[in-house]
């Protein structure tokens, strides 16, 4: 299965030091360009920095662009500028774009908010809940483990 994080799933790992989590429970994830970047802004500690390059470098995060006259594009830009409910940033737009053309699992903690692109396009989206009781019972972590992650998510 492949799997396009959005930034707030991915973050989270990356806060905790535990995106080792992440390489139990996928081969490799995808993140667009614009997750990348904003993940690599000023502001971002160099711990999260670091560890995201740390898993670009040994190939398990692959980061991939959005390149003009493509219809990943066609479908980024109309997410950036026709989104009804909400507007959508470049990262959630660039994730389901990605997701679109690799016809993935989008890892999204709000999928409510974009519901109707999972319908037209037929997309599953996990959430970080998801994520951390698939680890559990797939018995990744312990259920200390289980109870610690699910806590601190609520936090975020």
């Amino acid at each position: 299965m492949k799997v396009i994080y959005d930034i707030d799933c991915l973050l989270f790992f990356l806060k905790i030091g535990r995106a080792d989590l992440l390489e139990e429970e996928c081969d490799k994830i995808i993140i667009s360009n614009k997750i990348f970047n904003s993940l690599n802004n000023p502001s971002i500690s160099d711990f999260i920095k670091d560890q995201l390059r740390g898993l670009v470098d040994e190939g398990f995060v692959k980061v991939e662009e959005i390149s003009l006259n493509t219809k990943t594009f066609d479908i980024y830009y109309e997410l950036i500028n026709e989104h009804k409910n909400q507007i959508l940033g470049d990262g959630e737009a660039s994730s389901i774009a990605i997701a679109i053309k690799n016809q993935g699992t989008i890892a999204y903690n709000n999928p409510s908010a974009i519901s109707e692109y999972l319908e037209k396009y037929n997309l599953k989206c996990i959430t970080l809940e998801d994520i951390i009781n698939s680890l559990y019972k797939n018995e990744k972590i312990s259920k200390k483990e289980f109870e610690d992650l699910l806590n601190k998510s609520r936090q975020v």
